[in-house]
């Protein structure tokens, strides 16, 4: 059977004008996944990235680890179908209506005023909130790619991969919680939307999860691993 690793990349720039950069914690999350990969010697037969930023910063990080050790790592072939649902660009859009109208944002919107510090929480509580009204259809961005798509994207995605995946391969693809949350659903035979949705909140960056594969089957093997990170570097984000 091949074997695929899902790789969920390291910690964007959550709160900053551009979320999809990664932070300096970032970065060392990904050089510490590069040099456990290296350390156990784990050999990949083909590479799948998104094409956001925080995907491909993740995968080059561990790419120079692999060249710096002399190490053969395939070019990464890009597929959109891997990127994040966009539920962050479509709260950005939405959330200056919201804290008129929504009582739950709008005194969510007021704790981070009063308490910066708490600022991060804070969101996180508010995206969650966000995330569940989007994925039931109750908010509709004009511009936005919506659940149901996203999800549909996912499939076709991973359909890709395990058409082009050859016996006995290892492969490995950087991609993000949402897209690793909607691919364990499927092979878990997981239908509840909302759950699948919650799911992406308890991957943790640079975490993998590893799928087993062969014609008839697809099988989940281990779930959001991260032997690589102590406690101290470990977010969600």
């Amino acid at each position: 059977m091949s074997k695929i690793y899902f790789f969920r990349h390291a910690q964007a720039s959550l709160g900053s004008d551009n979320y999809d950069v990664l932070s300096k914690k970032g970065e060392l999350q990904a050089y510490e996944l590069g040099k456990y990969l290296v350390e156990k010697k784990i050999k990949f037969d083909k590479i799948y990235v998104g094409t956001l930023k925080r995907q491909q910063h993740t995968c080059e990080i561990i790419s120079n680890e692999y060249k710096k050790n002399n190490l053969i790592i395939p070019n990464p072939i890009i597929l959109n179908d891997l990127n994040e649902h966009q539920a962050t660009e479509a709260m950005k859009s939405e959330i200056p209506k919201m804290i008129k109208s929504d009582q739950y944002i709008k005194n969510l919107w007021k704790e981070i005023e009063l308490n910066p510090e708490k600022k991060n929480g804070n969101m996180m509580l508010g995206f969650k909130y966000f995330l569940n009204l989007w994925v039931e259809n109750k908010i509709i961005v004009k511009g936005i790619v919506p659940w149901k798509d996203f999800r549909e994207n996912v499939q076709n995605g991973l359909k890709k991969i395990l058409k082009n995946t050859k016996i006995n391969q290892n492969i490995g693809v950087f991609s993000s919680g949402g897209t690793i949350s909607s691919i364990t659903a499927e092979s878990l035979k997981i239908n509840d939307e909302l759950k699948i949705a919650d799911l992406n909140f308890s991957i943790r960056n640079t975490s993998f999860t590893s799928f087993l594969y062969s014609k008839e089957k697809f099988i989940l093997l281990s779930f959001n691993e991260l032997p690589h990170l102590k406690n101290d570097m470990v977010t969600f984000v």
